[in-house]
């Protein structure tokens, strides 16, 4: 751009575009907000999965407890604790095809290696008290939900 100057001379005037530094400092900042964004992506999957590991444990516990409490049989809970067949592996027990495993034969006397799996704890006396601990690892520590409840010895 030409400018005339005050004798009557033109000077050249240059205006200055961005910068290198205005262009760096502009990704930086880009940066910056891309991170906090994967961040939180990240924090949301974590959650999720998390969210879907408790929501497989208590639907597996819940199933358990609903099998023993209405398909076993006073004299056949005994048998289980008397024999020491109070683990059960949840491994194989998957959301889809629970109701294709038998739960009276999937316990067993050895305790699984490695978790989830379920242990049956029965008091005796004329009304069983049952309590199932679900035992499963979380971000490393294992963490154990429990559930108590009771058999009696009636007939139907």
């Amino acid at each position: 751009m030409w400018k005339i100057g005050k004798n009557n001379t033109a000077k050249i005037t240059v205006k200055k575009g961005f910068t290198l530094i205005e262009v760096l400092c502009s990704i930086v900042v880009f940066s910056l907000l891309f991170m906090a964004a994967l961040c939180i992506q990240v924090s949301a999957v974590k959650v999720k999965n998390y969210n879907q590991g408790v929501n497989r444990c208590t639907l597996i516990m819940e199933y358990v407890k609903n099998n023993i409490e209405y398909n076993f049989s006073y004299e056949d809970v005994l048998n289980l604790y008397e024999k020491g067949r109070v683990y059960l592996n949840c491994d194989e027990l998957k959301v889809e095809n629970m109701e294709k495993i038998k739960v009276y034969n999937s316990f067993s006397d050895v305790k699984p290696e490695k978790e989830p799996y379920i242990i049956l704890n029965v008091t005796e006396g004329e009304v069983l008290k049952i309590n199932l601990q679900f035992c499963r690892k979380i971000y490393g520590n294992i963490k154990v939900d429990k559930c108590e409840f009771y058999k009696g010895n009636y007939k139907r």
